[in-house]
């Protein structure tokens, strides 16, 4: 096989699997931002938490209303 084949098939493999890891750190920042949101209410509001996560508030609204890839993850 061509050497530069044999790369591109390489880089593939390595972007699938940071994908994943990608995918996983989404998941478990967005079942951090629920559990704050839930087990301690009164002291988040969306700025604040997306502050402390160095997000937008938007970011943090879509991760509450369930409005991300991960949300499938949850069952409510």
């Amino acid at each position: 096989m061509d050497p530069r084949a044999q790369q591109a098939r390489e880089h593939h493999r390595l972007q699938r699997d940071a994908s994943r890891v990608g995918e996983q750190h989404r998941y478990e920042r967005d079942r951090l931002v629920r559990e704050l949101w839930t087990t301690e209410r009164e002291k988040w509001t969306y700025a604040t938490l997306a502050a402390a996560v160095t997000c937008s508030p938007g970011l943090i609204q879509k991760i509450l209303d369930g409005r991300t890839p991960t949300a499938q993850h949850v069952t409510r």
